[in-house]
């Protein structure tokens, strides 16, 4: 709808004409989509769910509350797995599994069934809980699943009963779920203990979990002291511990191979190279792939908030944050990146820019070193703009000094959705119009899914 039929005396919906919507809406935009994944989660057995999951609960309650200690040692590693699932047999034929029948059309006339038939259905049952409890108590609970596909980048846990996982840009309902806010707890008191945090005294905290086998785990997790409701909010971030190459990329239909060929040539020709685009749009994974290119013949330094970034080549030296939680000194982005001007390097990356940390790389770039990080951004257009906003955080530049330096990060990537949609490169900045110089390099046309 044209906003310029609108004026001052009688504004666009003053018009007593019908409003035209811009986007319009469709079914995914008032339902949640499901996802379905977690439903092998529940596997068959003769005792009703109602039943299975009473057991659960005794339990789990039982290791956590009763037996503390214990559950701490296992968690943190310091007792072996095998000698929780030998107590956890011993709790469970003693406690739970002792007194249960099943009573069919072929029971005997007590009520019971042959003993051959019993045990038999014991086994399976009690092998079926053993499993679901130590998926609780080893990995990662309901979210296993979540995390084993191989579609999903993110998991958010909005609530027991509200978990969401995104897929290529787009959110999604899933069908995992915790029974109540107490399983959500017990699951978080051992992420916990598993990675040696504290997390329920700390407003909002951020870690790496490595116990995955294929994946690097980015949990944020966020307090009931900050929260709007009685539990904690848990986001977990997907990072392949076997990183995606450019040729994975192509596959998954996030670049065309002239994109890869061009990305590849700027590893060494570009200045400086900024992969932008929303939260969850691929850009880590990107950049991963990105640094395997860098010319050999640099000295590279990658700092992140997260170990998320990774190569085994030689000449990177990888440094995280610190953020004190058991005394240690806290060590920003930004410590590390003011570091990073006396290290001897001459390739700086950085995982993720978010404040005083980017004047240091512009201050590296501008002396004759090389730059590759990624930022959110909205578009391509704006995103040396929210470089130049980062780069005054804590300095003296003004906004047009920053942009104007800025001009020699001559690479801009946007990302959106799992793809890349635009790229652009900047051959100057211009003092009169205060704008900078682009050339279109790349536009992701869905229709030909080529350069438009």
């Amino acid at each position: 709808m044209d906003r310029k039929l609108g004026t001052k005396e009688v504004p666009l919906l003053n018009r007593g004409e019908p409003y035209i919507p811009d986007a319009g809406r469709d079914f995914k935009d008032d339902n949640d989509i499901t996802f379905q994944c977690a439903t092998k989660l529940r596997e068959r057995t003769f005792i009703s769910n109602l039943e299975f999951d009473r057991i659960y609960r005794n339990t789990m309650r039982y290791f956590t509350q009763q037996e503390r200690y214990n559950f701490k040692a296992y968690q943190s590693g310091e007792k072996p797995a095998r000698e929780f699932v030998d107590e956890c047999s011993r709790y469970l034929h003693g406690k739970e599994f002792q007194n249960i029948m099943w009573c069919e059309e072929e029971n005997l006339p007590d009520g019971t069934l042959a003993n051959e038939e019993l045990v038999k259905r014991t086994t399976n049952d009690f092998n079926v809980m053993m499993k679901r409890i130590t998926l609780a108590m080893f990995k990662y609970d309901v979210l296993q699943p979540l995390i084993d596909n191989e579609e999903t980048s993110d998991i958010k846990v909005c609530g027991p009963r509200d978990i969401r996982v995104r897929v290529k840009g787009n959110a999604y309902q899933s069908d995992a779920f915790f029974m109540d806010e107490a399983d959500l707890y017990r699951f978080i008191d051992g992420l916990a203990i598993r990675n040696n945090v504290n997390v329920l005294s700390n407003p909002v905290i951020t870690f790496t979990d490595n116990h995955d086998p294929n994946y690097i785990l980015r949990f944020s997790i966020s307090s009931p002291i900050v929260n709007n409701v009685s539990y904690p909010y848990l986001h977990i971030r997907k990072v392949p511990k076997t990183k995606k190459t450019f040729d994975d990329l192509i596959n998954e239909n996030m670049l065309t191979e002239n994109v890869k060929m061009y990305l590849i040539d700027r590893a060494k020709a570009s200045r400086g190279i900024v992969f932008a685009g929303p939260p969850g749009s691929g850009k880590t994974t990107a950049l991963n792939a990105f640094i395997e290119y860098i010319p050999r013949t640099r000295e590279s330094l990658v700092i992140q908030e997260n170990d998320e970034l990774f190569t085994s080549q030689t000449g990177f030296m990888f440094k995280h944050v610190s953020h004190g939680f058991h005394g240690e000194p806290v060590v920003t982005l930004e410590d590390l990146a003011k570091i990073a001007l006396v290290e001897g390097c001459n390739e700086f990356i950085i995982g993720e820019v978010k404040g005083g940390e980017m004047r240091y790389a512009m201050t590296l770039v501008n002396a004759g070193g090389y730059a590759a990080l990624t930022v959110h951004s909205t578009n391509a257009y704006e995103t040396l703009n929210k470089l130049a906003d980062l780069v005054k955080y804590g300095s003296d530049y003004s906004y047009n000094e920053a942009r104007r330096m800025l001009a020699t990060f001559d690479t801009v990537v946007y990302m959106e959705g799992y793809k890349i949609r635009e790229i652009l490169e900047c051959r100057g900045y211009d003092d009169e119009t205060q704008q900078y110089l682009y050339d279109y390099i790349y536009r992701y046309n869905p229709d030909k899914a080529a350069i438009a």
